[in-house]
């Protein structure tokens, strides 16, 4: 077939920025950057120097560990309290990068963690507040018991609430339509409720 129309134009393109939640982290990562481009090492610094009260470690030590035992950093970086404020900082910190070469996002989204990246970046909240709320919610996190779980459940909310509210240590989490309902708990009392 032949196709015409209009050809793109350079102007056409209008970025948007995508910022991941928790998992994505790994030791040493944006090293490169750090070390060759100033707005992403100062904007790390900055958020460094931001966190010193409300992490028990540095965010950079963390993030770039002076030593060489890897297994140590990586179990420092995956744990929930820290994982979350060095996804935030390094994010943070590739936005404001691409926003010095000229790169202006006409909309910025995130995945759970990354929703608080983009608010920031949108400017809803100041980086200090954000970095306080994210260390707060990465302490917090981390403090909950494990073994919780949740469960899509398509069936309308009474139908669901009526089965939650015979088993104490599950909740309703969220409603995301009128037979999409999230319900998460205890995992065996999940387990049972949904048997």
């Amino acid at each position: 077939g032949v196709f015409s129309g209009k050809a793109a134009s350079a102007t056409a393109c209008e970025p948007v920025f995508l910022f991941t939640g928790q998992g994505a982290q790994a030791v040493g990562m944006g090293r490169d950057l750090f070390d060759v481009e100033p707005v992403f090492r100062e904007t790390l610094e900055r958020c460094d120097a931001l966190l010193r009260p409300h992490m028990s470690a540095p965010l950079l030590e963390v993030l770039y560990p002076r030593n060489d035992d890897d297994a140590n950093a990586a179990r420092l970086i995956n744990r929930t309290e820290f994982a979350q404020p060095v996804l935030f900082a390094l994010e943070y910190a590739l936005a404001e990068l691409w926003k010095s070469w000229g790169v202006e996002p006409v909309a910025v989204m995130g995945h759970s963690l990354g929703e608080y990246v983009a608010a920031a970046v949108a400017g809803l909240f100041s980086l200090e507040d954000a970095l306080r709320i994210v260390a707060a919610r990465g302490r917090l996190m981390q403090e909950a018991p494990e073994g919780g779980a949740m469960a899509a459940v398509f069936a309308p909310l009474a139908d669901v609430e009526a089965v939650a509210s015979a088993y104490p240590a599950l909740d309703v989490a969220g409603v995301n339509g009128p037979e999409n309902i999230v319900l998460s708990g205890d995992a065996g009392s999940l387990d049972q409720a949904l048997a």
